[in-house]
């Protein structure tokens, strides 16, 4: 009887093996934040007035945070997003009037404004080659000034179209309408990423540039176009952000600047680049909101806050590392492996013999 090769006996202990992931510790992490805020901070946060406050928030951060997911995904970061948020906030201002017959005028505006942008970001760092945070950086900054200038026009307009407003301020039991849009397009990226045919090829040429040359994939115009998915989206939270607090402001987008990059991170991202996933992110932005929740009723300042946000993005990028590592590393052994010897021939003397 012949023995079991290596194979047959090793297939049992790999089924059982169990591999940490990014996206498991996040989830582990969320699990057990909320179980200590539960049961031992005391906060209740399935009561319906927690749940109204908590779920608006955590929606607008899922929108920002998959907005950023994109621009992460092509090993880029769109310091800009923060900026186009409080554009779409004013531009809810000054383009409605506050008037609900003019707020399909006012988001058709928003939505050929945000694909500008988008393209103007795209252009400049997939095909000119600019330094990314440098670019948006600066496309953030001429967007802020420009939005100044244009709140002007319209100082006496204080709040939002009253549909827009009661919207996004609607709940289901408690759970935000902008948390189920964000649980839906969340959804719908997934959908795309995996089972349509551009959203494959957009996640080849955004994950590894090489590789969508070699296939023929055009991957300029995909890289670009994940800046401008990005815009969209990030414009989608601005406008709901803006229904929500009705009477939106120059600082409605700030707190977005490090926060959008910190959730995507927290869900396994590699700022280098790579596939991201949309319900990965959401997790990250779950901790985020759940985190700052606490800290905030436990009467930590928001300096604090910030330095905890701060250090989370930073434990964020070493645990990701970490985790990373492992899989790299057999990766280039595999690669550095040497091809084995080819045998040297045999002597037809010794074979005569």
């Amino acid at each position: 009887m012949s023995e079991p090769n290596a194979h047959q006996v090793a297939s049992p202990r790999q089924r059982i093996s169990f591999r940490w992931s990014p996206l498991t510790v996040i989830l582990i992490a969320n699990v057990l934040l909320v179980l200590y805020l539960q049961l031992i901070a005391g906060q209740n946060l399935f009561e319906p007035r927690t749940m109204s406050t908590l779920t608006p928030l955590l929606g607008v951060m899922v929108l920002v945070g998959l907005a950023q997911a994109f621009v992460i995904g092509t090993g880029g970061i769109d310091l800009s997003i923060p900026s186009v948020i409080t554009l779409m906030g004013i531009m809810m201002l000054r383009e409605s009037g506050g008037q609900n017959d003019q707020l399909p005028k006012a988001l058709l505006v928003a939505a050929i404004v945000c694909i500008v942008i988008g393209l103007v970001n795209g252009l400049l760092v997939e095909v000119l080659g600019l330094n990314a945070l440098v670019t948006t950086l600066a496309t953030g900054q001429l967007i802020l000034g420009a939005t100044v200038i244009y709140r002007e026009g319209a100082l006496k307009i204080t709040k939002v179209p009253s549909d827009l407003s009661s919207w996004a301020q609607a709940n289901v039991f408690g759970v935000s309408f902008i948390l189920i849009v964000a649980v839906v397009l969340s959804a719908l990226i997934l959908l795309f990423v995996r089972r349509i045919t551009t959203g494959r090829r957009l996640v080849l040429a955004s994950a590894s540039l090489r590789a969508s040359q070699l296939t023929g994939v055009r991957f300029l115009s995909l890289r670009v176009l994940a800046w401008v998915i990005a815009s969209l989206i990030a414009g989608v939270g601005g406008v709901l952000l803006a229904g929500q607090l009705s009477s939106p402001d120059m600082s409605s987008g700030g707190p977005y600047l490090l926060l959008s990059i910190v959730v995507v991170v927290l869900g396994g991202a590699v700022l280098t680049g790579g596939r991201v996933g949309p319900f990965a992110t959401l997790l990250g932005a779950t901790f985020i909101i759940l985190l700052d929740h606490g800290l905030a009723v436990q009467g930590f300042s928001t300096g604090a806050r910030t330095l905890v946000q701060g250090l989370v993005l930073a434990l964020g990028l070493a645990g990701v590392g970490l985790l990373m590592r492992p899989r790299t590393s057999k990766a280039k052994t595999t690669d550095a492996a040497p091809p084995a010897p080819p045998a040297a021939p045999a002597d037809p003397a010794l074979q005569n013999a």
